[in-house]
């Protein structure tokens, strides 16, 4: 009996790393974009609410999605100066993700 309590102390840690490890990144943009472009967007990109593109459908490559972020453009907001250029270009990774 005291055989398997060890083999079980020894091989729970292990199934915990392996619990976490089998849980999928978190993108370091997705808390950006839920917080400043979902309510326009959708969770999903699809959205469209107040003339909002639908980001899955989009043409814009990483160079566009960062000038229409940092500048905006029509009834999107600039977020030039809300987000620093290295949360701009987190949530223009994530942006890209939703297709």
């Amino acid at each position: 009996m005291n055989i398997r309590f060890a083999a079980l102390t020894l091989l729970l840690p292990l199934l915990a790393v392996s619990a976490a490890a089998a849980q999928p990144p978190v993108l370091p943009g997705r808390l950006l974009y839920q917080k400043n472009c979902q309510r326009c967007h959708g969770p999903n990109g699809k959205a469209g609410l107040n003339g909002a593109h639908d980001l899955t459908k989009s043409n814009l490559n990483a160079f566009g999605r960062t000038y229409l972020v940092t500048n905006g453009m029509g009834k999107m907001p600039a977020f030039g100066k809300t987000l620093t250029p290295e949360q701009v270009q987190q949530v223009v990774a994530y942006s890209l993700t939703l297709r």
